[in-house]
């Protein structure tokens, strides 16, 4: 068909030998069988020839168009977009033609003085990995939840809540829902949805699981007490809220509150590598935390800088897909 139009080309019409070439050979019977591969054409060209405005418009204004997991491009349809100086309110166009627009993860951390970042804080440096795992959905994340909002009770040197405003720059199209022991309720608005809860205790964690729809949370964070018993409980309670495909990542694996009793409970980061090599604990696991095994895909460790100057500690920081899904690394 490609030879036949071409050699006709006193006859060919623009596209013929391209795109409407492809589009009539699905449409006949030879390429029938293709046709149930086919994507939606809005998953590559979300925004039409149509509406190259938007391409003007501020990002925060283009949700409608670019929120949508299943979108995994953007066509940029004339030449006549170009980029334009950055700043408030930058064009969308201006971001998709600066490879260094959209700030990554580990700046943004930086930004917010968090202590996932670089510089501030413990400089656990788990920055590198949320981007890595996380930026390809930074546009279509729709729902994160975070344990452990606030330093303040153990530190006492934070009184905000620097993270959950790292995930809201970084996924602007998302909800962040926040549980803490503190009551952040006065900071709910349309993108923030908050929860008091105690993670060591039972009752807390089935009452804030009843008030989200299961598998709708994209990713959960926990960097809550940080407490064996604590990480393993919230995990069980909250595995069912991830939607298939998600993340589950718990920090701060090394650091144990004082009172922990290592005759009752088994390290996390020990009995999740138990998991990954056996499929089961090894050791004590008083809440059955292993029987998540089934629904776990994969488990994979990275270090946290911290911790791997203070003590030589390898894989302090752990993330847990759930089976289901799309694998957005492959």
């Amino acid at each position: 068909m490609s030879i036949e139009r071409f050699e006709r080309a006193e006859q060919r019409e623009f596209g013929d030998i391209g795109p409407k070439l492809l589009s009539d050979y699905i449409a006949s019977d030879a390429g029938a069988e293709l046709r149930e591969r086919l994507f939606s054409p809005v998953f590559f060209n979300p925004i039409d020839w149509t509406e190259v405005d938007r391409f003007d418009k501020p990002i925060a204004e283009l949700g409608e168009f670019l929120n949508d997991e299943r979108v995994f491009g953007i066509h940029l349809w004339t030449a006549r977009n170009a980029s334009r100086p950055g700043g408030e309110g930058t064009s969308l166009i201006s971001l998709l033609s600066d490879p260094n627009g959209l700030p990554s993860f580990t700046d943004l951390a930086d930004r917010c003085n968090t202590d996932k970042n670089r510089n501030n804080g413990k400089g656990h440096c788990y920055a590198r990995i949320y981007d890595r795992l996380l930026s390809s959905r930074r546009l279509s994340m729709r729902r994160i939840m975070e344990v452990g909002l606030c330093r303040g009770l153990a530190e006492r040197d934070q009184t905000g809540m620097p993270s959950a405003a790292l995930w809201q720059s970084y996924f602007p199209y998302c909800e962040v829902i926040g549980v803490d022991r503190n009551d952040f309720s006065a900071l709910n608005n349309e993108k923030f949805r908050s929860f008091v809860c105690d993670q060591s205790k039972l009752d807390d964690l089935r009452t804030v699981a009843a008030q989200i729809e299961p598998a709708s949370v994209d990713i959960i964070i926990d960097d809550g007490s940080h407490a064996s018993y604590d990480e393993q409980l919230t995990m069980r309670e909250f595995f069912t809220l991830l939607a298939p495909g998600g993340w589950y990542f718990v920090e701060d694996l090394d650091w144990q509150p004082p009172g922990e009793d290592a005759s009752t409970i088994t390290l996390t980061k020990n009995l999740l590598r138990e998991m990954k090599q056996f499929g089961a604990a090894q050791s004590i696991d008083p809440l059955g935390f292993s029987q998540l095994s089934g629904e776990v895909a994969e488990i994979l460790f990275f270090d946290s800088d911290c911790e791997l100057e203070r003590a030589n500690l390898l894989g302090g920081f752990v993330a847990i897909r759930k089976r289901g899904g799309t694998n957005f690394l492959d």
